[in-house]
């Protein structure tokens, strides 16, 4: 059977993506998701809802395919997977990326409460894998200044990729061997 709440989630966030706060009406949503508007109202009570939902949904999938890398005996490695991790989680769901981290939708606030959770979530477990890094290297600074040079400078790279402005000749390999260098750079004794 099909998920619906996922195909009206999956909807929007394409939507979103290709047409901004235009494309955010019910009748268009039900018609990408093959589904009734019926349907769109049995899981959502409004449109903020589903923006809201969106947004945790897609900090939910990161979170999924990051912990997975998170949990081995080599904490550098864990690292190193969980950046290179988010950059297939992004072009895997560009359009969640675009509504996560784009510009605010005119007419809607930016998810808060229970729905920020997932995002906060997501990056306090990046900074612990971090932290078990640095407990078996020194690093040159703090986990908590490590993990967000690692996450912005891979976001940025990702978020480059995904508008269309980074160079189109060997983006994986860039994004890699960015990651690499400053992984070797937060490293004191590297």
């Amino acid at each position: 059977m099909r998920d619906l709440r996922r195909a009206t989630l999956d909807a929007t966030a394409r939507l979103l993506a290709e047409q901004g706060a235009g494309g955010l009406s019910v009748r268009k949503i039900a018609a990408a998701a093959e589904c009734s508007t019926i349907s769109v109202y049995h899981y959502f009570e409004h449109k903020q809802g589903l923006l809201d939902a969106v947004h945790a949904e897609g900090h939910r999938r990161l979170r999924e395919a990051q912990s997975a890398q998170q949990h081995t005996a080599d904490p550098e490695a864990d690292v190193r997977n969980t950046c290179l991790v988010y950059r297939e989680v992004a072009l895997s769901y560009p359009d969640y990326f675009r509504v996560m981290f784009g510009h605010p939708i005119p007419g809607f606030h930016r998810p808060t409460g229970q729905y920020r959770t997932p995002a906060r979530e997501n990056y306090a477990s990046f900074v612990q894998v971090v932290r078990r890094w640095g407990e078996q290297v020194s690093l040159v600074t703090d986990a908590k200044t490590a993990a967000y040079g690692l996450w912005s400078t891979g976001h940025g790279m990702v978020m480059l990729e995904l508008t269309g402005n980074a160079p189109r000749e060997g983006r994986e390999k860039r994004y890699t061997v960015t990651i690499d260098a400053l992984m070797h750079g937060l490293i004191a004794d590297a």
